[in-house]
């Protein structure tokens, strides 16, 4: 019930002061980030289905990582660049703050989950993330503005 109250305040705090759309998409990606974060293995395997599972470990088998370790990435990525691109009033030393204290809470809430264990390792993923989905967001930016 805690973690359900703090997914809830951290997608609230995302999608407050957005235009509508912004919003919804901000607070959406908090809800669905955490239960990519928080549920079970088992019922991620069942949500994605047995295809899904084969198609994303083909996709890791190529690399380094597996595929936890992607999701973390990919993950944070995305929560960084619409963090830099939804919310104008957090850019800057804001939203570089933001994505280190979401990626160190995430770590750490996965605690109270069951079948999870926070593992610091993950904190450096989600990290990495982060910075590439606000580095992405930056580009977009300036690519945009030149345009």
């Amino acid at each position: 019930m805690l973690l359900a109250v703090l997914v809830l305040a951290v997608g609230v705090f995302l999608a407050r002061r957005s235009r509508p759309f912004v919003a919804a998409v901000l607070f959406v990606s908090a809800i669905t980030v955490s239960a990519m974060l928080f549920l079970p293995g088992s019922q991620l395997t069942a949500i994605l289905g047995n295809d899904g599972v084969r198609l994303l470990n083909r996709f890791a088998a190529a690399t380094p990582w597996s595929v936890s370790e992607w999701m973390h990435v990919f993950i944070f990525l995305w929560l960084g660049l619409l963090l830099w691109l939804g919310r104008a009033d957090l850019r800057g030393w804001k939203a570089w703050s933001l994505v280190v204290a979401l990626a160190v809470a995430s770590e750490l809430a996965q605690g109270l989950t069951p079948g999870r264990e926070p593992k610091m390792d993950d904190v450096f993923l989600n990290l990495a993330g982060g910075m590439a989905g606000i580095l992405l967001a930056i580009a977009t930016r300036r690519l945009l503005k030149r345009l």
